[in-house]
This record gives C-alpha cells, structure tokens and sequence, in this order.
C-alpha cells in the first residue's frame, strides 16, 4: 500500500456559502474578431486565478463574424445583448450595471474593479443542493436565499445558466471562428428555463426560494467541463445581488457517497493538516485525479482497493479544485476548495 504523508497548509471541503460577495462578469465575445482574442482571455484568465472572487458567462454574438457557439443558442444570446443594449465585441458587465466598458479599457481597471465591487454585502445567499450530470439529462437544484428586508421591494429573477468552461475549437468540424484563439471559456450553452428567468417569491428577510431543472443537455462538447453559474438580478435596475457558480457530479445514476459499489471521501486532519483521499467498498483499481478550475490536471494516480492517500497542498495554487475517481464502473467526484 503507498502512503504520502507531508505536512502543510490546511485544507477546507464544504460547500460555498460566502459571506462575501462574489462579483459576476458577462462577457460578450465572439469567435471571429481579432480584439476578442487579444481581451476576452486575459478577462477569463483573471476569473480563473481569482474563483473565490468573480465568475464568468461568456455570451458569443452574431457580430462581426459568423460564429458556431452563437448558432447553436442565438436567442438567448440575442436576449442578453438586447437587454445591456451591448454595442460590440468584446465588452464587459460586472455585476449588471455595476460597470460596463470594452475589454481593452476594461483589463486595466478590472481587478480594481471586482475588489471594490465584491467589498458591497451581497443581499442573496446562493447555494447547490444538488447539480449531476446523468446520461445526457444534467439535474440541478439552487437555493437562494435573501439576506436584505429591503429585496422584498425589487423586481428580482433568478437565472441559472449552463456553461461550458472550456471548449475547444478542435471539438468543431468546422473552425468555429477565424480569430487566432484554440479554446473558448465559460461558453453559454442554456438559461434555465430561458433568458427570462425564475421569478423569486420569498424576498423577506432569510426567505429561500429552491429552484429545480432537469435539462436534456444539447450542443455540450465535454461533460466534464459543465458549470452552473447562478445569480440574482434586478430586472428593472440591472443591478446583480449575488453569483456564484458550481460544478457538476458526473453520476452512473447513483448518488454520490451512496453507492454499494464504490464511494469517495477526502477530508483533511487538523492535526497533521494532510488531504486523506479513500474509496470504501473499492474492487477494482482505481484512478484519484485531482483537477483544478481551468480542467488543468494537476495530480493522478493509481490506487488499489483498501488504499488510503495522504497529499499536501503546498504545491497547489488557492482556488477550487476537483477530486474524480474512475475505477472503470464509477466515475465520482469531490470538489474542494485550497485556501
């Protein structure tokens, strides 16, 4: 049996419920136009390296130039352009009405930007209870809190939306655009129901609304690179209130931790401040892969039924993280977060 065992920096495992706020950038972009490569990654890069922070949607316009994302969801993305009335590509939304300007004038105000935008209290609490991905039917539920007496008065939708955090335009037949990018990230794919939104009934103080979708995905390159980015806006004012994104289970049809035939766990110890990663009931040999937000994969290894792992995080980056086990039946997942 191997065993690794190094002492560092603590790890924590738990869902998000920040207190802080965490800032949303729209991102309208598109394929084809030589400034959307040269400003949409260096936006997208500064979300990655800061997840605990700011999220991203990246919307694919009809302008300048035919664009294959576009095609395969254009009336919500015409609905979003309509609604900011955006007047190019690439442009950039915080939070709504917060700040909106070109990428190229707005990468060099933008982490000063998002640090005094995500200092504002949020006024919703936005958490998963539960987001899979089985077969091709991709199973979500939100709940969204609000912490603001003062929501009550407002015109709020929730909006849950499908992204796919990178897609490669390898994965088209035809190149999906003719500008110098190879990848594209945090791609719209579907607003759950659709660009208008779920209307929020329980806006008093420390009321929850839990909103539930099952959608037969369609147009997704990757299921592994699914997100769910959700977020509270003001219809009238634009204003956004709150965002947060979360990954998916990838499941047989099982539920996660309650399998007969294998499960995951990973946790940490306080004391000698390691990751310990397990499978209970394990047969076969399995793979531990650990992969982090970009779909980078930063660790991997074989492990053998009854085998314990025992990692530090010193050589990782803070940021969000997923553990994945593959014993060739299975395919489960853990996200953690390194702080």
């Amino acid at each position: 049996m191997k065993k690794h065992f190094v002492l560092f920096c603590c790890v924590c495992i738990c869902k998000i419920a920040p207190a802080q706020r965490i800032v949303l950038i729209e991102q309208f972009t598109n394929s084809g136009c030589p400034p959307c490569a040269a400003s949409t990654p260096p936006v997208f890069n500064y979300v990655n390296n800061n997840p605990a922070d700011v999220v991203a949607i990246g919307y694919h316009t009809s302008y300048p130039y035919s664009d294959s994302m576009y095609f395969e969801n254009p009336v919500e993305s015409n609905a979003r352009v309509s609604y900011y009335g955006s007047f190019g590509v690439p442009q950039s939304f915080v939070d709504g009405n917060y700040y909106s300007n070109s990428s190229s004038s707005f990468i060099p105000v933008m982490a000063n930007t998002i640090n005094t935008r995500k200092t504002i209290a949020n006024k919703y609490n936005i958490s998963n209870v539960n987001t899979t991905i089985s077969g091709n039917n991709l199973n979500t539920k939100i709940v969204f809190e609000s912490l603001s007496a003062s929501n009550v008065n407002d015109t709020l939708r929730a909006h849950i939306v499908v992204i796919e955090k990178n897609v490669l335009k390898s994965s088209y037949a035809a190149s999906p655009g003719a500008n110098a990018e190879t990848n594209y990230e945090y791609v719209m794919r579907k607003m759950l129901p659709d660009q208008s939104g779920s209307f929020l009934v329980n806006r008093s103080i420390n009321g929850k609304d839990t909103i539930t979708f099952n959608w037969p995905m369609q147009k997704i390159k990757n299921n592994t690179q699914v997100r769910i980015v959700a977020f509270v806006q003001n219809k009238n004012t634009k204003e956004v209130y709150m965002a947060n994104m979360f990954s998916t289970n990838l499941s047989t049809g099982i539920a996660e931790n309650n399998n007969e035939q294998c499960s995951l766990q990973a946790y940490t110890d306080p004391t000698l401040k390691t990751l310990t990663i397990s499978s209970a009931k394990l047969k076969n040999t399995a793979n531990i892969a650990i992969i982090d937000i970009s779909g980078k994969k930063v660790f991997s290894e074989n492990i053998e039924p009854g085998e314990i792992v025992h990692l530090s995080t010193s050589a990782f980056n803070t940021g969000i993280y997923f553990i994945r086990l593959n014993d060739g039946i299975n395919l489960l997942s853990k996200k953690i977060i390194i702080e």
